[in-house]
């Protein structure tokens, strides 16, 4: 009787996952066919870098702004240090002696929204480029990423983030996984005229607009998606320009891993709250998305872990080698297609159907995914591919902690 639960169950939460992930596969191949092109548009910038304790990446930083393919007379680079204890400090004196158009702001350590409204607030230009110290841009990534600027109704606009260090074992996983995250904030930015997932380490904005809707807040953990809620909520377009390539780096452990992915996932349900007026029907159907996504996966990571250990348990197998043949295909690419391979013995089931196509759906996304963005489907990313849903188990994991973490913290801002 409790499998019989258990299945049904299981069958209701893989057809919601299976029907998810064809809407986004239909979103990608729809998207192929709408091409939105901007025209050349080569605005005076100011490139606003916030940092703290980055003496290991700020010298990187800027020496790689120095050589991108921008008009240099066109550039205004603004430092703001949020209070470092580190040598970042010495590092901005020696590159602000070296080059006139770097201005250095020193902050006190109030955090990554402060530091951002102060650059932003001495910025020159209107157009403003912020880049975080770790993330290094491809040369001609900024002039692609102001094109669609040229359009008034074009409030911010954001790259497409890459891990700049995947040889960890974590970083073999995230490496896949933001191309995956790539490709559908790029189909669905191209399809519906508006981006989700907003990723500041990379991005650019338009400084009336940010004056217009009091800047930066300090209220949710993730400034970057509470900024762009409200750039849409103020009648902008948010543009996610996916060719322009801002390479970052990402957490090499598995334990840096979780105290960002909890500040994310936390900071995102945040940002959504706040601004929960627009999820209405008459929103953008990126806008719907992103509610829909962050409150479905967060019930799924609830709902999955019981569904998982029971079923893993139920079947499992006395004997060692059988036991581990039998975890070897459940927690591997192995899983969907033996259980093809085993349809003339089990038959058919809802639960096998939706659970098998959705396995097979996210391997065929996430090598359409490799591909656009220029990368190979070498050794690691087959790996990654192989073991991803033993990755998805951790991440699901991180949700559930940061749906406890919200519930108990006692700040809802974020400081590094």
């Amino acid at each position: 009787m409790a499998q019989d639960i258990i299945m049904l169950v299981g069958s209701v939460v893989f057809f919601v996952l299976f029907a998810f992930l064809i809407f986004i596969f239909v979103a990608a191949v729809l998207s192929i066919f709408r091409k939105e092109r901007f025209k050349e548009f080569k605005p005076f910038i100011s490139i606003l870098i916030p940092c703290y304790n980055e003496e290991k990446n700020i010298g990187k930083c800027l020496d790689n702004i120095f050589k991108l393919n921008y008009p240099k007379q066109k550039v205004e680079i603004i430092v703001v240090d949020d209070g470092s204890t580190d040598n970042t400090a010495d590092i901005l004196k020696e590159y602000k002696k070296k080059y006139s158009n770097i201005s250095v702001i020193m902050g006190e350590h109030n955090g990554k929204s402060e530091s951002l409204n102060l650059g932003v607030k001495h910025a020159k230009h209107d157009l403003i480029i912020s880049l975080d110290a770790d993330t290094f841009v491809h040369p001609d990534s900024i002039k692609k990423l102001v094109r669609p600027f040229y359009d008034k109704n074009v409030g911010a606009t954001n790259g497409s983030c890459i891990p700049h260090n995947s040889n960890s074992l974590v970083g073999i996983f995230q490496n896949v996984e933001y191309h995956y995250n790539n490709l559908i904030r790029k189909s669905f930015s191209t399809l519906f005229r508006n981006g989700i997932w907003f990723f500041g380490a990379f991005a650019c904005y338009r400084k009336s607009v940010l004056k217009k809707i009091g800047y930066f807040k300090k209220d949710t953990m993730t400034e970057d998606m509470d900024i762009a809620l409200e750039i849409y909520s103020a009648g902008y377009r948010i543009v996610n320009v996916h060719d322009a390539l801002g390479y970052t780096i990402v957490p090499h452990t598995f334990s840096l891993l979780y105290k960002q992915r909890m500040r994310w996932w936390a900071g995102v349900l945040q940002a959504l709250s706040k601004n929960r007026v627009l999820f209405t029907k008459k929103s953008n159907p990126s806008i719907l998305f992103l509610f829909i996504n962050q409150y479905w996966w967060s019930a799924y990571a609830l709902i999955s872990f019981p569904i998982i250990m029971y079923q893993v348990y139920y079947w499992l197998p006395a004997t060692g080698i059988e036991t581990a043949a039998y975890l070897f295909r459940w927690f591997t690419l192995i899983g969907p297609f033996y259980v093809i391979y085993k349809i003339p013995v089990w038959g058919i089931s809802l639960y096998n159907i939706f659970g098998v196509s959705s396995g097979i759906i996210s391997v065929f996304l996430i090598t359409w995914a490799i591909y656009l963005f220029k990368d190979r489907l070498n050794l690691k990313n087959i790996l990654a591919i192989f073991l991803y849903f033993p990755y998805t188990i951790v991440l699901n994991g991180i949700i559930v902690a940061s749906l406890i973490k919200l519930v108990f913290m006692k700040k809802s801002y974020f400081i590094a």
